[in-house]
């Protein structure tokens, strides 16, 4: 298992497509909260919680834009069929498919990590400079608090992304889906339960439940809250990447 893990990461770090997602990534969030912190017009009124919103804001377009990596990073291997190559050199299919999902959930964290503090960080600093109320009582929690629900949020769109991506096979069509779904996919079928008199169902709606409650407290707003909205879509998930590991497993690479 090990071998397999090594060799979906040399993949994942010497394909360029994957470089270029990664800069765009880390560059987006850099540049909007560089701007919120030069150019804000009333600075006394951007608070540690208005930032953490921002950097959540645009760590969410991070977090796609990734999911998008490992969407490519395996149904590019279905389009090109080096797909064959590998199970014939791993015929346990799934242990391919895990590996992508482990190689995916560290380079996502860290990518995820780095791209919350250097973008906060930023933010503040500037801010601070400008009269911002950013280093108070109470900025280290609720900022902590939001920076571990941006990455375990987005760790579990990439499984979800993987598992469309077994699924799909198709690259543009997987990707498509994959933005999608939170955009709508979700809220369609949130607007069609309404509709039916099911006034709750937009809460139960597994990517938009998480999303809603990286910035939010607990509970708030009729959310599931954290973690539950987290585990909610992490099974969600898993499940669909199971879906997918047993699917693939009956057919023809």
């Amino acid at each position: 298992m090990k071998a397999v893990i090594a060799s979906e990461f040399l993949k994942a770090r010497t394909v360029r497509s994957h470089w270029v997602l990664l800069i765009i990534a880390m560059a987006f969030p850099l540049m909007i909260s560089t701007l919120v912190g030069v150019f804000n017009p009333k600075p006394q009124f951007m608070s540690y919680r208005e930032l953490g919103s921002m950097v959540t804001g645009t760590g969410v377009v991070s977090l796609l834009l990734l999911t998008s990596l490992w969407v490519i990073n395996l149904t590019s291997e279905f389009t090109h069929g080096t797909i064959r190559v590998t199970y014939a050199a791993v015929p346990a299919r799934w242990k391919v498919i895990v590996s992508k999902a482990i190689v995916g959930t560290a380079v996502t964290s860290v990518v995820m990590t780095v791209l919350f503090w250097s973008t906060f960080g930023v933010g503040a600093v500037l801010l601070d400079g400008r009269g911002a109320p950013i280093f108070v009582t109470g900025w280290v929690s609720h900022t902590t608090g939001v920076f571990v629900a941006l990455v375990a949020l987005a760790i579990i769109v990439s499984w979800f992304g993987l598992g469309l991506g077994v699924l799909i096979k198709n690259s543009p069509v997987a990707i498509v889906v994959v933005l999608l779904w939170p955009l709508i996919i979700e809220n369609l079928v949130a607007l069609a339960f309404v509709l039916s008199g099911v006034e709750s169902a937009r809460k139960w709606m597994p990517y938009q439940a998480a999303i809603q409650t990286v910035d939010s407290n607990p509970g708030l707003d009729g959310t599931l809250g954290r973690p539950w909205a987290h585990l909610y879509f992490a099974t969600f998930a898993l499940v669909i990447l199971v879906i997918g590991i047993s699917v693939d497993r009956r057919r023809d690479a």
